[in-house]
C-alpha cells in the first residue's frame, strides 16, 4: 500500500513541473506592440532603415489618455533587417513585440533592389504572422512616411490601411488582399513574380504625421491605397494603371464589384453598369506545346446603375446591345492587363498555373523555359455577361422626356 502511495506522490510531483506556466512570459506592460513595419533603404550607408509603428495603449483605451498621438514611430538602421531590429533596442524602452504586426510597408527603392532577403526574414521569424498585409510605397515616398501617418477614422494607421484594402477590393475592383504568404508564393512562381498593392500619401506627408491632422475637418495628408506593383522575380519592374489593375483582378478571379462605363454610339448617351459578381476560369490548350493557348472564360453579372440616355430598357433588343457592349469593355480591360504582363515578361496572371493544371507532365518540360514561352502565349477571351436588374427604375427620365 505504501509502495503505491509513494508511486502516486512521485507521479504528482512530475506533473507539477508541467503546470509551471510559460517559461519565456513577458508582461504586457513590458512590451511595445508593433502594428506596422516600414522598410526603407539608406543609400549612403548601404543599410536598411526600419520604422516601427507602436501602439500607445493608454491613448487607445481613452481612460488614461493624455491627448497624445495613438501611435509612436521608432526607427533604426542596420546591414540587415534583424540588425536594425536589434539596434532599435537603444531607443525603445520595452521589448519589441511583432506578434500583432498587421502591415509591412516597403519603399519603391527597396522593392527595385530586391526583396528576397527581407521575405526570408519575414517567413523565418516565428513572431511575424504570414497573414500580415504587404504594401509598396509609391516612388518618391518612403515607407516611414506611411507608417508615420495619422488617420482620422481608426486610431491605428496600420490597421486602418488593412481595412481600406478590404473595402476598396470589395467596392472598386482594382486591388485585392496580398499578404506575406502570397508574396512568397509569387516569388516561387516560374517566370513570374508577386503582385503587391501600392500605397501613397495624398497631400502633405509632413502634415500627415502630425496630431493636428486629426483635429481638422479637411485632411491635408492621408495614406491611400494606389494601384498594384508588378515584380519580376524579387524585383519591382513596373506599376499597373487603373484599367490594368482591374483587368488583372478580373483574370485572377478576384473581382467582386466594379463600375463599367459605356458610351452608346448608336443610341447616343452614356450608361454605367456595376458588376454584382463575376467568375473567371483559365483553361490551357496545349495541342501545340511550343505555342500554348490560354482561354479566359468570364461570366459577369451586371446591374444598371446610371443612365444618361433615352434608350428603352424594357426592350430585350436593347438589353442585348448593352450586354454586347459590356462584353467588349471587359475584354478591352483584360487585354490591357495581358499586354502589360507580357511587356514586363512576368506571369502575374497565373497562365503557368493554368498550363500545369491542364497537363502537369507537359508543364514540367516547359516551366524552365516559361520566360521564353510566356510572351508568345496566345490568349482568347470568352465573356458571357448578363444584366440582372436596373435597380429601382427601368426607363430613364430622358426616355420619358423624349417620348412625351
Amino acid at each position: 500500500m505504501r509502495k503505491h502511495q509513494g508511486l502516486t506522490i512521485l507521479i504528482m510531483c512530475c506533473c507539477l513541473g508541467l503546470l509551471s506556466g510559460c517559461w519565456d512570459v513577458v508582461e504586457l506592460n513590458k512590451r511595445a506592440i508593433v502594428s506596422g513595419i516600414g522598410v526603407d533603404w539608406k543609400e549612403e550607408e548601404k543599410e536598411y532603415l526600419v520604422s516601427f509603428q507602436t501602439v500607445i495603449a493608454d491613448e487607445i483605451s481613452g481612460k488614461a489618455g493624455r491627448g497624445a498621438t495613438p501611435t509612436s514611430v521608432y526607427k533604426a538602421s542596420g546591414k540587415s533587417v534583424v540588425e536594425a531590429m536589434r539596434n532599435a533596442s537603444r531607443k525603445v524602452p520595452r521589448i519589441i513585440s511583432l506578434a500583432h504586426t498587421g502591415l509591412i510597408v516597403i519603399s519603391d527603392r527597396v522593392a527595385r533592389e530586391g526583396i528576397i532577403d527581407l521575405f526570408d526574414y519575414l517567413d523565418r521569424d516565428s513572431d511575424i504572422r504570414l497573414n500580415a498585409e504587404v504594401l509598396i510605397a509609391t516612388q518618391g515616398q518612403t515607407a516611414e512616411d506611411v507608417v508615420s501617418a495619422m488617420t482620422p477614422i481608426g486610431k491605428i494607421t496600420a490597421f486602418a490601411l488593412e481595412q481600406k484594402i478590404d473595402l476598396t477590393s470589395g467596392q472598386l475592383g482594382e486591388n485585392f488582399r496580398i499578404e506575406v504568404d502570397d508574396v512568397i508564393r509569387g516569388l516561387l512562381t516560374p517566370g513570374g513574380g508577386p503582385l503587391v498593392n501600392g500605397v501613397m500619401i495624398e497631400g502633405s506627408a509632413e502634415k500627415a504625421s502630425k496630431m493636428e491632422t486629426l483635429k481638422n475637418a479637411k485632411v491635408e495628408g492621408l495614406a491611400v491605397i494606389s494601384q498594384m506593383a508588378v515584380f519580376k522575380g524579387d524585383r519591382l519592374v513596373s506599376w499597373l494603371n487603373a484599367d490594368e489593375s482591374r483587368g488583372t483582378v478580373w483574370i485572377r478571379n478576384k473581382m467582386k464589384i466594379t463600375p463599367i462605363h459605356l458610351k452608346l454610339l448608336d443610341q447616343g448617351g452614356e450608361i454605367s453598369l456595376e458588376v454584382m459578381r463575376s467568375k473567371t476560369r483559365l483553361l490551357a490548350d496545349l495541342e501545340d506545346p511550343a505555342n500554348p493557348i490560354i482561354h479566359i472564360h468570364v461570366e459577369p453579372n451586371f446591374s444598371i446603375r446610371e443612365v444618361n440616355s433615352a434608350i428603352d430598357l424594357r426592350n430585350p433588343a436593347t438589353m442585348k446591345l448593352l450586354e454586347d457592349a459590356a462584353s467588349r469593355e471587359v475584354i478591352r480591360i483584360m487585354e490591357l492587363a495581358v499586354r502589360k504582363s507580357k511587356k514586363v515578361n512576368s506571369d502575374i496572371l497565373g497562365f503557368g498555373q493554368a498550363v500545369e493544371r491542364s497537363d502537369p507532365s507537359a508543364w514540367r518540360k516547359m516551366k524552365n523555359r516559361w520566360d521564353q514561352l510566356f510572351p508568345r502565349v496566345q490568349v482568347k477571351y470568352h465573356v458571357k455577361p448578363v444584366i440582372r436588374n436596373s435597380q429601382m427604375r427601368d426607363r430613364s427620365v430622358l426616355y420619358k422626356i423624349h417620348n412625351q
